[in-house]
C-alpha cells in the first residue's frame, strides 16, 4: 500500500485512501474536495471549501507535526468539532502512519463520561483538538492516569508539510479505532485496518455508480460515527467527489438546511438514519419546500437504525413536489465491526424493497411471506444485497449451525471489510470475530466469521433485519423484535397528533414471568389525554402482536436515553425504569410496579 505509486495506477483497494487522495491532489488539485456550511457565524450557512491540493498539503502538515511527536503506530485521539479541522486531523493521522481515534468534541449537550472512558481505554499519545474546544478537552485529559499531550490543530504551520515523511503503511496496519456507540453495552474500540477501510470504500463506491469525479454529496452525520466517517468522508474522497457538510446540531435545529444544501450543490447522494427522514417530514414547512429542487438526487442511504416502511413512504410523498424521484431509496445494513457497509442496494435491476411476512411465524423463527396489507402481517424493508466480496450466513446463534432456508437466525459476515477485532479485548475478539459454524450438511463452513448480534433472514436474495439478540422481547415462547412493536406504538400515537418522538419497548423480570413495558416520548404535552393515549397504545400492541403491555410510560421529549449517534438505548432505559428514574408527563419519576 505504497503512496508513491504511479498516479495512473492508483487503486484505492490496492494502494489505500492516502494514495488515492494524493493522486487526486496531483491530477485534480483545483477541484473542491470538502466544504462546510458554518451556521454559527452566518444564519444562511457561510461555505468554506478546500480543494484536493489544499487538503493534501494541510494533511501533510498535520502529519508532519504528529510524526515529530509520536512514533508510528501510536494512537491519536481526534476531539474536534464537526468542521474542516476534523477532516485534517483524521487524514493527518492516516498520512502519519498513526492510529486515529475519532471522538466527538465535548459540549454542554453531551455527557463527557463516554469520551473520558474511551480516552482511558485507547491511551492515546496525542490528542488533536482546536483552539475553541481546548478548554473543554483539558479537564478530560487531567483525569487520565497518564496524561497525553494536547495538540491544537489551528496552531500548526502549513509550511511544515515539507517535513512529512511517507510512513510504512500496509493493508494490515491499523488505521483507526472506531468505538462502538454502546447501545447494548460498554463502548469497544473496533480495530479498522487500512485494508479494511480501502476495501469497504471501494465496495460502497462500486454500487453508487453515480458518484463521478466532481459530482457532489451532502452529509451531516458526525465523523465520530462510522456512517459519517466512511459514507460522508472516505467514500467521496476516494471517488474524487465534492463532499458538502453541515454539523449534526445544525441539522437537528433545522432539517431544511440539509435538503437546501442538496438542492444548492446539486448533490447526487446523501443519507442518514431513519429518524432524519422523519424529522424532515415533521419540520420542513411547505414554504421551505417551494425553495427546494431535489431532482438532482440519484441515491438516498437509509441505515444505522431500523428502516421503517412508513418513514420511507412519508418522506417520498412529502418531497415529491420538490422533484424527488421514485426509486431512490437505498436501505442498507452495516456495523462498525465491518468498517461500515455489509449490504446495499444493487446498482441495477432494483427489486421491491417492502415485503410483508406473517408476524406470528417470525416470532417463531419462520419466514412466511404474506400479501401486502394482510392481517397479522409485518411490513419489512429489504436492506439490499451483500456488497462485493461480502458473504453472509444466517446461523442458529445457539447451535452455530447454518439455519435452513426460510428461517430467522443470527447474521454472520465474512469479507475484506471485516475489521481486525476489538482493541485490547482478546476474549471478545475471539467470540465475535473468530466464530465458526457448521453448514446444513453437517460439514464445517470454511473460515472465520463475524457474529453481528443481529437477527435476520435472506429472502429473494435480499437481507431483512428481524431484531437484535440482546433486545428481543420473549413472550409465550415467541421472539418479538422491539423495533416492530415500537413501530406499532408510533402508529397508535398518530391520531393524537403527538409527533414522532422516541419509543423504547423492553421486558422486565417480575413475579410470574416477563412483563413488557413501552416508554414513549411525547413532543407536545398540552391538552394530551394521557389515559386515552395509553389505552390506544395497549390496544394497538395487543391487536398487532398479541402482547399485553404491563405499563405504558409517557415521558417528555428527551426522556429516553440515546447513544451519541441517537440510537435508543433500550437496556439503559430498562435500567432507568427499574430504578424508578424515568419521569412521566407532569409527574415525579415513575417506579416500576
Amino acid at each position: 500500500m505504497q503512496t508513491d505509486t504511479d498516479p495512473a495506477a492508483v487503486d484505492v483497494r490496492a494502494d489505500g485512501l492516502v494514495a488515492r487522495v494524493r493522486e487526486l491532489a496531483r491530477t485534480s488539485g483545483d477541484d473542491p474536495a470538502v466544504s462546510f456550511a458554518d451556521y454559527a457565524r452566518d444564519p444562511d450557512g457561510r461555505i468554506r471549501t478546500m480543494t484536493y491540493a489544499e487538503l493534501d498539503r494541510r494533511a501533510r502538515a498535520v502529519a508532519a507535526a504528529l510524526q515529530a511527536r509520536a512514533p508510528e503506530g501510536s494512537r491519536v485521539a481526534v476531539v474536534c468539532p464537526h468542521e474542516i479541522s476534523y477532516v485534517l486531523a483524521f487524514l493527518g493521522c492516516l498520512y502519519a502512519g498513526l492510529v486515529a481515534v475519532p471522538l466527538p468534541a465535548p459540549d454542554v449537550h453531551r455527557t463527557r463520561d463516554r469520551i473520558g472512558s474511551v480516552l482511558a481505554d485507547a491511551e492515546p499519545a496525542l490528542v488533536l483538538t482546536t483552539e475553541r474546544t481546548a478548554d473543554r478537552v483539558t479537564p478530560l485529559l487531567d483525569a487520565l492516569p497518564e496524561r497525553p499531550r494536547l495538540l491544537v490543530i489551528d496552531e500548526l504551520a502549513e509550511e511544515d508539510a515539507r517535513h512529512w515523511r511517507e510512513p510504512r503503511i500496509s493493508a494490515g496496519s491499523l488505521a483507526y479505532l472506531q468505538y462502538t456507540s454502546g447501545s447494548t453495552g460498554a463502548p469497544s474500540g473496533v480495530r479498522v485496518t487500512h485494508g479494511n477501510l480501502a476495501a469497504n470504500v471501494w465496495q460502497i463506491a462500486n454500487v453508487t455508480v453515480y458518484l463521478k469525479p466532481r459530482s457532489a454529496i451532502v452529509s451531516w452525520v458526525p465523523f465520530f460515527h462510522d456512517m459519517g466517517l466512511v459514507m460522508g468522508l472516505a467514500v467521496p474522497l476516494a471517488a474524487g467527489v465534492h463532499s458538502v457538510h453541515l454539523g449534526p446540531t445544525d441539522f437537528i435545529q433545522s432539517p431544511y438546511r440539509w435538503l437546501r444544501l442538496v438542492s444548492d450543490f446539486r448533490a447526487v447522494w446523501t443519507g442518514g438514519p431513519n429518524f432524519a427522514y422523519e424529522l424532515c417530514v415533521d419540520r420542513v414547512s411547505e414554504a421551505q419546500k417551494r425553495t427546494l429542487d431535489l431532482s438532482c438526487l440519484e441515491g438516498l442511504v437509509n441505515g444505522s437504525e431500523t428502516v421503517r416502511p412508513h418513514s420511507m413512504d412519508r418522506f417520498n410523498r412529502a418531497f415529491a413536489s420538490c422533484g424527488l424521484r421514485e426509486g431512490l431509496d437505498g436501505p442498507s445494513y452495516g456495523l462498525a465491526e465491518a468498517t461500515l457497509g455489509v449490504t446495499g442496494p444493487p446498482a441495477e435491476n432494483k427489486p421491491d424493497l417492502v415485503h410483508s411476512f406473517d408476524r406470528a411465524a417470525l416470532a417463531d423463527g419462520r419466514v412466511e411471506p404474506r400479501p401486502d396489507g394482510a392481517p397479522a402481517s409485518r411490513r419489512m424493508v429489504a436492506c439490499g444485497v451483500p456488497l462485493e466480496d461480502v458473504h453472509i450466513r444466517i446461523v442458529d446463534p445457539n447451535s452455530r449451525v447454518e439455519a435452513g432456508e426460510g428461517r430467522v437466525g443470527e447474521i454472520w459476515v465474512q469479507g475484506p471489510n471485516v475489521a481486525d477485532g476489538y482493541w485490547r479485548r482478546p476474549e471478545r475478539t475471539e467470540e465475535v470475530f473468530r466464530a465458526r459454524c457448521t453448514g446444513r450438511d453437517g460439514e464445517p463452513v470454511l473460515g472465520e466469521w463475524l457474529r453481528t448480534g443481529d437477527l435476520g433472514f435472506l429472502h429473494e436474495g435480499q437481507l431483512f433485519i428481524a431484531g437484535r439478540l440482546k433486545d428481543l422481547v420473549i413472550v409465550g415462547g415467541g421472539n418479538h423484535d422491539p423495533a416492530d412493536v415500537e413501530a406499532t406504538v408510533q402508529s397508535a400515537l398518530e391520531p393524537h397528533g403527538l409527533g414522532s418522538g422516541g419509543t423504547a419497548v423492553f421486558s422486565v423480570d417480575a413475579d410470574g414471568g416477563e412483563r413488557v413495558v413501552a416508554v414513549v416520548e411525547i413532543r407536545r404535552q398540552e391538552g394530551v389525554d394521557a389515559d386515552r393515549v395509553r389505552a390506544d397504545v395497549r390496544r394497538a400492541v395487543s391487536d398487532g402482536h398479541g402482547i399485553a403491555l404491563s405499563d405504558v410510560v409517557l415521558t417528555p421529549w428527551g426522556g429516553i436515553p440515546r447513544t451519541s449517534s441517537r440510537k435508543v438505548q433500550r437496556g439503559l432505559c430498562r435500567d432507568h425504569y427499574v430504578r424508578g428514574e424515568l419521569t412521566a408527563l407532569g409527574a415525579q419519576p415513575v417506579a416500576a410496579p
